[in-house]
């Protein structure tokens, strides 16, 4: 089973805050929400339980994704500020109930690729021996990015989850399609990399995926900016045809800058799938 839903409040909710915006992801017919906490986690622990509580009574899912300050590839003091907010953004997470959590890993800057391998492995598992310690169930997912210039390949987030436990993907479909200067855009391409990720983690990996989808632009060094999926180039429609034939299960998040248009969009398409 896939759930549906936008990355953040949805514009049409009547008030601002995770709690309203749970609440008309459910009046939409929706099931997921992705808290995007993507300009840092401020939140009070009773205010995580509030989300918790509106989440549970609406049954509506939801995952995270985390600061977009963080650098496991940077320098000593860049890597402790990113584990800390790692381990804060995993710890709030689980309080609101969030089933999963992805980041960018970071840059590779002037680091050859061994040594930014080296270093975002170190942090991975700092990150998750320091939440396993703490008592954290929440998964921790590295996420498919969409320059090159930034570490998180399919094949890097494959190797990091196969090295480190407790480390999973979170992949953005569109993210692939941009790195690859759109290489990747076929039923047949979207099969292959479900395939790898079965290959490599097991059947387990494909009925538990966080996944980003949007429409997307691209450029010679990757991502230039999401748009809304009736404008992309983007084949939205053959990725959930390969996502329904090999039967993966898990949270469809809607990045798209239609949010939770794009996310119903998304959802009616793919239940119309035979």
């Amino acid at each position: 089973m896939l759930r549906f839903g936008p990355s953040g409040i949805p514009r049409s909710s009547a008030k601002p805050g995770t709690e309203h915006g749970i609440r008309r992801v459910r009046e939409l017919g929706l099931d997921h929400l992705e808290m995007a906490w993507v300009n840092g986690v401020r939140m009070a622990d009773e205010s995580a339980d509030r989300i918790a509580a509106a989440a549970k009574a609406c049954d509506v899912s939801l995952t995270a994704h985390g600061p977009y300050y963080i650098n496991l590839c940077g320098e000593p003091d860049v890597i402790e500020r990113s584990l800390t907010r790692l381990v804060e953004t995993g710890r709030l997470g689980e309080r609101c109930g969030a089933e999963s959590f992805c980041f960018h890993a970071g840059f590779y800057g002037k680091l050859e690729r061994e040594e930014a391998d080296r270093r975002v492995l170190t942090g991975l598992t700092h990150v998750t021996s320091t939440m396993k310690q703490m008592g954290l169930g929440i998964d921790v997912r590295t996420e498919l990015t969409g320059k090159a210039s930034q570490a998180g390949s399919l094949e890097e987030l494959l190797a990091w989850s196969g090295k480190v436990e407790g480390i999973h993907p979170c992949i953005d479909f569109s993210h692939q399609y941009a790195r690859d200067q759109g290489a990747h855009n076929r039923y047949e391409d979207f099969a292959a990399t479900l395939t790898a990720i079965q290959d490599k983690l097991g059947r387990a990996a494909l009925e538990r995926l966080h996944i980003h989808i949007s429409g997307i632009q691209y450029g010679p060094k990757g991502e230039r900016k999401h748009e809304p999926l009736k404008e992309t180039a983007f084949n939205w429609k053959d990725l959930l045809r390969a996502l329904k034939d090999m039967n993966v299960s898990g949270w469809v998040v809607s990045e798209s800058p239609e949010m939770e248009d794009d996310a119903l969009l998304l959802q009616r398409t793919y239940r119309r799938l035979k």
